[in-house]
């Protein structure tokens, strides 16, 4: 026979390793035990309450927080629609209507100049290619006028992909360098 227990009486605890739980951490017994089934008891779930030291640790943290790279990505201005969007491939059509005078600017600072400004209509003309002499002579006028709009063309794409545009810049600016270094490669110090 088992001892008469009332029935608002807190239920045994459990002094196992695997479950020993700080009885502040432990879920409050209902409080109206008495008028509940007694089936209803039993399939409750037990609710831990959270480690409370994670939250002072939040809670102290100094500086802004950081946001998730899905908040910083709903943060963002969408990237322009229609014609705004071509801004970047018009730049490079500007550009590309004063190469020439870029490229005499260019040649004051021969031969570094020219490689860092120009180097896909030095790389055109070299004939460590292996081009056909006619197409040697067109390609790098050709390149003069063609870098810059297809250097706004990349920008579009990259900027229509999300990226910032010191970032695209930054991209621009490492073509430009290793289009300088393979001159460098090829022809050595001084061009010829």
């Amino acid at each position: 026979m088992q001892p008469h227990t009332p029935s608002n009486a807190e239920p045994p605890r459990k002094t196992d390793a695997t479950s020993a739980v700080p009885p502040s951490f432990e879920a409050a017994p209902p409080s109206s035990a008495a008028s509940a089934p007694p089936e209803a008891e039993e399939e409750a779930p037990v609710v831990l309450h959270h480690d409370p030291w994670a939250r002072k640790i939040r809670s102290t943290a100094v500086g802004p927080t950081m946001h998730s790279r899905h908040e910083r990505k709903l943060r963002r201005t969408p990237p322009p629609e229609g014609w705004a969007a071509w801004w970047p491939v018009a730049v490079g059509v500007v550009l590309a209507i004063f190469a020439t005078d870029l490229r005499r600017l260019a040649l004051l600072w021969d031969p570094w100049g020219l490689r860092l400004l120009f180097p896909y209509y030095l790389l055109a003309g070299k004939e460590e290619l292996g081009l056909s002499p006619e197409l040697a002579r067109t390609l790098p006028q050709l390149m003069l006028f063609l870098q810059f709009p297809l250097e706004g063309f990349l920008s579009r794409i990259s900027l229509r992909r999300g990226m910032k545009l010191s970032s695209v810049l930054g991209q621009v600016l490492f073509l430009h360098l290793v289009g300088a270094m393979v001159l460098f490669l090829i022809s050595g110090v001084t061009p010829q």
